[in-house]
């Protein structure tokens, strides 16, 4: 099933594909990051970029473990693709087993929010039509 969607940007004329992470705790709060290394002010959902020969569960889980050290639990469902900059991203909403085990690094700093105050924060548009889109399911 996943693969298609790889396969589907690819026959488009899109050449790199992201993999970006709603991350959920059970109390319905979503979680946003932000690189405090980056030049990007925004807060955003967990992400990587797929490499060759990875499959898109690996590269859910990496995003999860790269971006905040957690683990996946379970792939609820895929939410939604947005095209920037010649990159599609592909937004899956996910839950991990221990959302508490996040931690504030000298690379990121993180926030755990309601849909409506995520949509407060400094987001970009394509992130905020995911939240509206997830807020509606």
């Amino acid at each position: 099933m996943y693969k298609n969607l790889i396969e589907a940007a690819r026959e488009e004329g899109i050449k790199e594909v992201s993999i970006d992470a709603l991350v959920r705790k059970e109390d319905g709060k979503v979680l946003l990051v932000e690189d405090l290394q980056g030049v990007n002010p925004f807060y955003h959902f967990p992400c990587v970029q797929v490499k060759d020969e990875e499959t898109i569960p690996q590269a859910i889980q990496r995003a999860v473990t790269e971006n905040t050290a957690m683990e996946i639990k379970e792939v609820i469902r895929y939410l939604g693709h947005y095209d920037v900059g010649g990159k599609r991203h592909l937004n899956f909403v996910v839950e991990v087993n221990d959302p508490f085990a996040v931690e504030e690094n000298k690379s990121i700093s993180f926030a755990w929010l309601d849909v409506q105050e995520a949509v407060g924060y400094p987001i970009r548009d394509e992130v905020r039509e995911m939240l509206d889109l997830y807020s509606k399911a």
